[in-house]
């Protein structure tokens, strides 16, 4: 029964996944659709090249709330009634939230990349809130010098993933390989998501955002002329 149970969580998780912040916000604020702007990927780094910096954040902090706030939510019901499986709820709640975002059956299956949910995924968990917003804090410093998304994106998931590694590992939780499973398993679509990335970074055409730029600028008014070469290189992919 207990497995019926957290296959219904992963389902719901993915139905959640499915909202997309990034559409709402550039339809409600621009009224333009997300995907046919920029890099055309519905996500919080295209709204913080085509919509800039406040309206990225506020797209990042929504998507980290879908995520992480039903994760955290199954992380008690299951906590209560069956003690143990808390982790293992959360973390496949939050897995099906980033798989849903990543690939909606609602927009077919053409999504984000599931950096944002991530982020949620580990702010909400009760062990791992506040190591997320030192990460957090650190990767927005590290930003300012690394002008690459990518990199940045994944110093804080690979960080965050390692260490809840290591503290479930030392903890000794239960169901500790189903955990880290799922932990890794999400680095792993996160790597799948960005494979045009790396293969631009590797040749040395991956685009590059300014942040310093986007935080204290209102606005472009070259925004087009600013996407041109960032269009025609996601394109080629």
């Amino acid at each position: 029964m207990i497995v019926l149970y957290l296959l219904l969580v992963f389902v719901v998780g993915y139905l959640i996944g499915n909202v997309n912040f990034a559409r709402i916000f550039s339809l409600a604020f621009a009224k333009k659709d997300i995907t046919t702007v920029g890099s055309k990927n519905p996500g919080t780094m295209n709204m913080l090249r085509t919509r800039g910096f406040g309206e990225a954040f506020l797209t990042l902090m929504f998507e980290a709330i879908k995520s992480g706030a039903p994760a955290i939510a199954m992380f008690f019901t299951f906590e209560h009634f069956w003690p143990g499986i808390g982790n293992v709820a959360y973390f496949l709640m939050a897995l099906g939230t980033i798989v849903g975002h990543c690939f909606p059956v609602f927009y077919k299956f053409k999504g984000g990349k599931g950096v944002a949910c991530t982020f949620g995924m580990f702010l909400f968990h009760p062990e791992f809130w506040w190591i997320s917003i030192i990460v957090f804090v650190g990767c927005f410093l590290l930003f300012l010098i690394i002008e690459y998304p990518f990199i940045i994106s994944f110093v804080f998931i690979l960080t965050m993933s390692i260490v809840a590694t290591c503290k479930f590992a030392i903890g000794m939780v239960d169901n500790l390989v189903v955990i880290l499973f799922l932990i890794w398993m999400n680095v792993l679509l996160i790597l799948f998501m960005h494979r045009s990335n790396i293969k631009r970074l590797v040749r040395g055409k991956e685009n590059k955002v300014n942040l310093r730029e986007k935080i204290f600028k209102k606005k472009h008014k070259t925004e087009d002329a600013e996407q041109k070469s960032e269009v025609a290189t996601e394109r080629k992919e």
